[in-house]
């Protein structure tokens, strides 16, 4: 784990609304500390050689899911349903990335349906997420190589949204155009079922 980033400000997913009364509270689990540190086995020395090189260099993840989820998993379906999953903006300061490609988690989605991949799941739970990141000053919606290059130059984290399934696609290809238009830059074929 990383030194904070100075440009992190402490926001909280949601943090200008009111739980239990704008949306659905739940006991999240901890983004720091939740389970105990591992250093794989390196030295100081090496610990300091990738933290200089994460300071110094543009640093990708191709595949996250940058939320946090309730600390009780028995209540993970009703927390999936209400489509505000919680961006995990303490624990993306602590990453040393410069930027993440988050897979929405959109199979988990379940807003109205039960099964998830649903287009109007995807797009809500989308939507939620991206108006809240727009709403805070340390994840930058990055939808070009450009605006990675800037969160690093600014000291900021550069989030790039994808999708793991092209299942809510179904045989509407102009959904692809409306995906992009929303921001979203990388989408996979298939991940847990046949689509169309």
């Amino acid at each position: 784990m990383q030194s904070p980033s100075a440009s992190y400000r402490g926001h909280q997913a949601y943090g200008y609304l009111e739980p239990g009364v704008d949306y659905a509270d739940f006991e999240l689990a901890e983004q720091i500390g939740r389970v105990p540190a591992y250093d794989g086995g390196v030295s100081a020395e090496q610990s300091a050689r990738v933290s200089r090189i994460m300071a110094e260099h543009i640093v990708i993840s191709l595949h996250e899911h940058a939320v946090v989820l309730p600390k009780d998993v028995g209540e993970l379906r009703r927390y999936n349903r209400t489509g505000r999953q919680r961006t995990g903006y303490e624990g993306l300061s602590r990453s040393g990335m410069t930027a993440v490609f988050d897979n929405f988690m959109a199979g988990a989605s379940c807003v109205t349906s039960e099964n998830g991949w649903k287009w109007n799941d995807m797009i809500y739970a989308l939507g939620l997420r991206l108006a809240d990141i727009a709403k805070q000053d340390y994840v930058v919606h990055a939808l070009t190589v450009d605006d990675i290059r800037a969160a690093k130059r600014d000291g900021r984290m550069a989030l790039v949204a994808g999708l793991e399934s092209a299942t809510m696609i179904e045989n509407e290809l102009d959904r692809l155009d409306i995906l992009y238009g929303f921001g979203v830059r990388q989408i996979g074929v298939a991940y847990s079922q046949a689509n169309q």
